[in-house]
């Protein structure tokens, strides 16, 4: 007999124990980066959250209080993570932040409501060496807690520019089926003609990160993606862990001009990576 709704689960005190030092070793690696833990409400208010969500709108799980406005599960940590800078820390900016607390969206394919999440935004003059140094903590995350087949996948929307809106919703849906060959994934060869992504992998290149690709199959929302975007894939697990990248346009929503980046990977997914 089931005793809990669909896409949650329990958590026992010897499952809590392994999460705790999971979540210790990450906090090392991402504290010693200057970055400081913020907790937002599990509780939005959607109207005011709507206008930066772009398609996660849609996967988000809604109800009404007494007064009869909408409110909303926490979806993401992105988007009121921007709205608390946009609002009350713009002056502080640049500034890290890092998280470690569960969003909530509706989720038929996976079969996941309750998704606990570890991830880190930077808000503020982002330049593409700042874009490195957050795919560098990435690799350097994942190291920590002994995920060692680590891939980035970077994809940016320089590459679909010269793409039909059928063969960009194609990809958005994951129809490879459409185009007469796979898209490409590979090294910084494949980017003579993509100036941003040729700059990004010469840095890349320059601190010696391995295992991160250019993947031209990889196409995310870009009304909430405004540039780099990138999916973080463990291959023995066979799954996209974690993804991230950077978001001005959220900011945008909150009236507040500026740029940001960051990342969220799933607990559970690692946990399961790592249990092989």
């Amino acid at each position: 007999m089931k005793h809990i709704p669909l896409g949650l689960r329990d958590y026992l005190p010897e499952d809590i124990k392994k999460r705790d030092q999971l979540i210790q070793r990450m906090k090392r690696v991402v504290e010693t980066n200057g970055y400081e833990r913020i907790i937002t409400p599990s509780i939005e208010n959607f109207d005011q959250l709507q206008p930066a969500l772009g398609e996660l709108s849609e996967d988000c799980i809604m109800f009404f209080d007494g007064s009869g406005t909408r409110l909303v599960l926490r979806p993401d940590h992105t988007t009121p993570i921007a709205r608390i800078v946009s609002t009350r820390l713009q002056q502080q900016c640049p500034i890290q932040l890092y998280y470690h607390d569960p969003v909530f969206r509706k989720d038929p394919l996976l079969g996941e409501t309750e998704i606990f999440q570890f991830g880190c935004e930077q808000i503020g003059h982002i330049s593409i060496h700042d874009e490195v140094k957050m795919i560098q903590m990435v690799l350097d995350v994942c190291k920590e807690v002994g995920l060692e087949d680590i891939e980035i996948h970077v994809s940016h929307p320089e590459l679909f520019e010269s793409l039909t809106d059928q063969d960009r919703k194609a990809l958005d849906q994951g129809d490879l089926v459409s185009f007469s060959s796979l898209p490409k994934k590979g090294d910084a060869t494949l980017l003579g003609d993509f100036p941003y992504l040729s700059q990004l992998f010469t840095e890349i290149d320059a601190l010696n990160l391995k295992n991160v690709f250019v993947n031209f199959g990889l196409y995310k929302d870009l009304t909430y993606y405004n540039g780099l975007f990138f999916d973080i894939v463990s291959k023995s697990y066979g799954k996209v862990i974690g993804s991230g990248g950077r978001y001005d346009s959220v900011l945008r929503a909150f009236n507040f001009e500026s740029n940001a980046i960051g990342f969220a990977l799933r607990l559970h997914y690692i946990e399961r990576a790592l249990n092989g």
